[in-house]
């Protein structure tokens, strides 16, 4: 037997709580260029540390195979 979604409270998982305040927090963050600025700078910074990560995890194992 399938059970239709029911928007009752009591249905709702862990889930569903974690994604509304997701998106809540992105509400917030869209509203406010100042926290989005933050955000977008934290994004690259840890973008860019992946990245050096990923080129000497390469040129560690070139190196060593060789």
């Amino acid at each position: 037997m399938s059970m239709a979604h029911n928007s009752n409270h009591t249905n709702l998982t862990d889930t569903d709580f974690e994604h509304n305040r997701l998106a809540q927090s992105a509400q917030q963050y869209l509203n406010n260029p100042m926290l989005m600025h933050q955000l977008c700078d934290r994004v690259y910074e840890q973008l860019n540390a992946d990245i050096k990560i990923q080129k000497e995890r390469i040129g560690n194992s070139s190196t060593g195979r060789q």
